[in-house]
């Protein structure tokens, strides 16, 4: 915990020249990093949205450039005693993709509080990449099917009286989300992956240390399955702004939780 009480988050590691970005490329990395940080105590692993070209120096995190492919994810954030609002939001998401023509590249991870709904990066078409920056196509997609599932979200905060649900875009440069089968940073629970056809029968149940249940099929993907979805909602949305996000959108982007909120109150 640092000062204010709040996890460290590492990003990188200290060597002679400097820094350089925490990298795993097998399970020997694992062991290497729980030891040179024990002392912090590490519990949760996560894992960038992007896929880099190159990842030696930090700055290779910051260029939009050197992004290889973009895991597109909504980030469904909720408190966990109002589970089943935020999978009545997921199910209106999945069913989104669906009419969309996505539905072979998609995945579901129970994260603690909340959901991430993840579509593959390699979702995205090498044809597509070529004319389109993957982080981009991936910010596109989450805005898009945001503003038209905004009504949605809101009905489902009313009936189940959830004030705190809420539906972000979070994809950006450097954009972090917890790795399948890490432990959630404070909750004891397992962040377990699970497909779409398996969203009626999920319980909470599933995430538990001592008897997790985990789909190992998290990782399928139909190559070039979401250009269409991409190419649409670039023309709608637009692209991701780098590091200029206007107030109108920021207002927008926080909109719902604040809408959701205000609503609850008129009911009781």
């Amino acid at each position: 915990m640092n000062t204010q009480g709040r996890p460290y988050l590492l990003r990188y590691k200290r060597v002679k020249k400097g820094k350089v970005p925490l990298v795993i490329n097998n399970p020997e990395d694992i062991s290497a990093l729980l030891k040179r940080f024990g002392k912090l105590r590490p519990r949760t692993f996560y894992a960038s949205a992007n896929v880099y070209k190159e990842t030696s120096r930090p700055e290779h995190l910051r260029s939009m450039d050197n992004i290889a492919f973009c895991l597109p994810t909504w980030d469904i954030d909720n408190t966990i005693d109002k589970w089943k609002t935020t999978i009545a939001v997921a199910k209106e998401i999945l069913a989104f993709l669906s009419r969309e023509g996505v539905s072979k590249s998609v995945f579901l991870m129970w994260s603690g509080n909340g959901l991430h709904i993840h579509m593959h990066h390699k979702a995205f078409s090498d044809e597509l990449l070529r004319k389109i920056n993957p982080l981009n196509a991936a910010y596109a997609i989450v805005e898009y099917a945001n503003k038209k599932l905004r009504s949605q979200y809101l009905e489902l905060a009313k009936k189940y009286q959830a004030e705190k649900l809420n539906v972000e875009n979070e994809m950006d440069l450097q954009r972090v989300f917890t790795c399948p089968m890490s432990l959630h940073r404070s909750l004891n629970v397992v962040a377990i992956c699970f497909s779409p056809d398996m969203i009626n029968d999920f319980s909470l149940d599933w995430t538990s240390i001592e008897s997790y249940r985990h789909w190992n099929g998290w990782d399928r993907f139909e190559a070039g399955e979401a250009d269409q979805l991409a190419e649409k909602a670039l023309q709608t949305v637009g692209t991701y702004q780098l590091r200029k996000i206007s107030k109108h959108a920021e207002r927008e982007r926080k909109i719902t939780a604040k809408s959701i909120t205000k609503w609850l109150r008129k009911e009781k």
